[in-house]
């Protein structure tokens, strides 16, 4: 199959690469530390935190307490840590936006070796405006699958280009970037290079290369310096301020085997069906999913007559997806390691195999009119988020009443310039005529997704305003802090930026590990306790309210009497307090108690009445529906 993107003059293709990387850069890394750590990112950046504390490389820590294996990604965050006066939430994240540029340039790389610049520009357009990757990459919670993708496509596009040169070094250069990977995501990254290769290693017998003196060199030292690294971990102590793991735990070799192969093992057999990644990766490759689906289908329609490289990438990409369907555990987001070869093979497909050229035609078409509404609506936006604001109790913030009208007004400025005739978006884009308008008006919605749309909301997915609020309530150092359950929340640590350990069970509260202050007596202890939840619910200055928090899969409870009852008997809150949390308080935190909440003039005639003698009854008695009269807005909805 002839590819119809030829190549164009060296000055244009560096113009448009220069344009490539200053965009990718912003995507990247604009508005990077404007979200709020949310769901496992607290894990990492605590990590990070702690690590920067110690001193101590060899030993992650959460709560001071050993909780891992040495991990580049944590490494990565340190000299920034240091540069900028300690960690916080674009540093934690920079490890994955390195990560993922690192990918890029592979990506990038292994394009043009294979096929051409404007190919690779293309698969690398995709790839940066893809839905997981850029979601992923500007995220903490994964940045070993970040990792893992770079090192799998750098690590074959190294081979690709040093095929001929072979030697020491090279191979030297190949195993330091798959343990590299191995280093953040474990052992299965060292395989997956070698799984898109397979096809190519065997023809021919190149495979036989690995088995020389130099590859095997290569391979035992930097395998050697891998796992002298875990032996360091296991010989040399932590510091004194970190808590040594149970005595069943290593630190060193025996821990790597544990978290590379036996809880992946485990995971496997408890884990979701393989058949999830046909869920998970058209999910991650979105906006550009259906374009890669037709590519694809037309290569593996015109099999016979495509290249012998174009049969092993893809035979290649087939494969390294039939290894995640025995990895574990599967997460969407497992699967990024297999975006940029899918988009390489959707930007070589894009040149129309016979047999697709009206799908390849009518795909372009439908992204054309999809960019086009989508930059509509985001236009619109800064007329429909007022008048939005008006019936709902959400205040925009100027980053998204902002950032989303000019993501649009520009998207729909690249679409005007596609109609032009002159060039101008080609030479700036290197992409062909009708091209490069949907790739760079997609990529610029998509990146106002995630750098604008997205942390608009963070202050309603995330626990740091309440940190904050309540380190500023309590009015005390953070040394005196301590939390009670059974596990103190990583994101509480980093916010809250803890200089020790806190106590998280009893047996610590009463020890003299430093996790608190001791205590003489069961009565001292239990005084305590109760200074501290009176503190919580009536000194500190902070409104408590009590609902539901319905939620079906993690909180499928719909009894307000039962919320009502666990809030006196386990928060130890009187009934009128809880009255108060449930009615004034609740509407007080959805921003609606100058309207409902109490009984006032002027507000809403939102009645209930209980068939209870008292309010202690209903405190009381969770088993029961004790309702008797609803009244909405002043009319009788409900009477028994």
């Amino acid at each position: 199959m002839e590819n119809s993107f030829t190549g164009d003059s060296a000055m244009a293709g560096r113009r448009s690469e220069l344009f490539f990387w200053s965009f990718a850069v912003v995507a990247l890394c604009l508005f990077l530390g404007h979200n709020a750590l949310w769901a496992s990112e607290g894990r990492w950046a605590e990590i990070v935190r702690e690590m920067q504390r110690t001193g101590d490389l060899l030993h992650p820590s959460i709560n001071w307490r050993i909780c891992g294996k040495p991990n580049l990604t944590s490494w990565l965050g340190l000299p920034f840590a240091a540069l900028f006066g300690g960690a916080s939430e674009w540093v934690v994240r920079l490890p994955g936006v390195l990560a993922g540029l690192a990918g890029l340039y592979g990506t990038l790389l292994l394009g043009k070796k294979l096929f051409d610049r404007r190919t690779a520009l293309l698969a690398g357009w995709m790839l940066l405006s893809s839905y997981g990757f850029l979601f992923w990459s500007r995220n903490a919670a994964a940045p070993a699958d970040i990792a893992a993708l770079a090192s799998t496509v750098l690590a074959v596009a190294l081979y690709h280009q040093r095929e001929e040169r072979g030697g020491f070094w090279s191979f030297l250069g190949f195993y330091l970037i798959c343990f590299c990977g191995v280093l953040a995501g474990g052992i299965p990254v060292l395989v997956m290079p070698f799984v898109v290769l397979a096809p190519h290693l065997a023809a021919e017998g190149r495979w036989r290369r690995f088995l020389g003196i130099s590859p095997v060199a290569a391979f035992l030292l930097t395998g050697g310096g891998y796992l002298a690294l875990f032996h360091a971990a296991a010989v040399l102590p932590p510091v004194s301020s970190l808590e040594l793991p149970p005595e069943s735990v290593s630190t060193g070799i025996l821990q790597m085997l544990r978290e590379d192969f036996l809880r992946p093992a485990t995971e496997l057999i408890r884990g979701k069906p393989g058949f999830a990644y046909l869920c998970h990766l058209p999910r991650c490759l979105l906006p550009w999913c259906p374009l890669i689906v037709v590519a694809i289908a037309g290569l593996v329609r015109n099999w016979k007559d495509l290249s012998d490289t174009l049969r092993e990438l893809l035979t290649g990409a087939l494969l390294l997806f039939v290894f995640f369907l025995f990895l574990s555990p599967r997460r969407w987001y497992s699967v990024l390691p297999l975006l940029p070869f899918c988009t390489l093979l959707g930007a070589v497909g894009a040149s129309g195999p016979a047999g697709v050229e009206k799908w390849n035609r009518f795909i372009w078409q439908l992204m054309h009119f999809l960019v086009i509404t989508a930059a509509s609506l985001a236009v619109a936006s800064l007329v429909a988020i007022p008048l939005w604001y008006r019936f709902v109790p959400f205040k925009p913030p100027l980053l998204l009443l902002v950032g989303l009208p000019v993501a649009g007004v520009l998207t729909l400025c690249v679409m005007m310039f596609d109609s032009r005739s002159d060039g101008m978006l080609e030479r700036l884009t290197g992409m062909p005529f009708r091209f490069g308008a949907p790739l760079l008006g997609g990529a610029i919605l998509t990146a106002a997704l995630f750098d604008c749309v997205l942390p608009s909301f963070t202050i309603y997915r995330s626990e740091k305003p309440f940190y904050w609020e309540f380190r500023k309530s309590a009015g005390v150092s953070p040394s005196r802090f301590f939390c009670w359950g059974e596990k103190v929340p990583a994101k509480l640590l980093f916010y809250l930026d803890f200089p020790g350990p806190v106590a998280d069970s009893e047996a610590d509260f009463r020890s003299e590990k430093g996790r608190s202050t001791p205590v003489d007596s069961e009565a001292e202890f239990r005084a305590r306790l109760a200074r501290l939840s009176a503190f919580l619910t009536r000194n500190a200055g902070v409104p408590v309210a009590v609902a539901t928090d319905f939620n079906p899969g993690s909180c499928p409870g719909s009894s307000l009497q039962l919320a009502m009852n666990i809030a006196c008997l386990k928060y130890r809150m009187t009934p009128e307090e809880v009255l108060t949390a449930v009615t004034l308080n609740a509407a007080a935190a959805i921003g609606r108690a100058g309207t409902i909440g109490s009984v006032e003039p002027g507000k809403q005639a939102d009645l209930l009445l209980w068939n209870a003698p008292d309010l202690d009854y209903v405190c009381y008695r969770f088993g029961s529906n004790l309702v008797g009269t609803v009244m909405k807005k002043g009319r009788i909805v409900h009477e028994e």
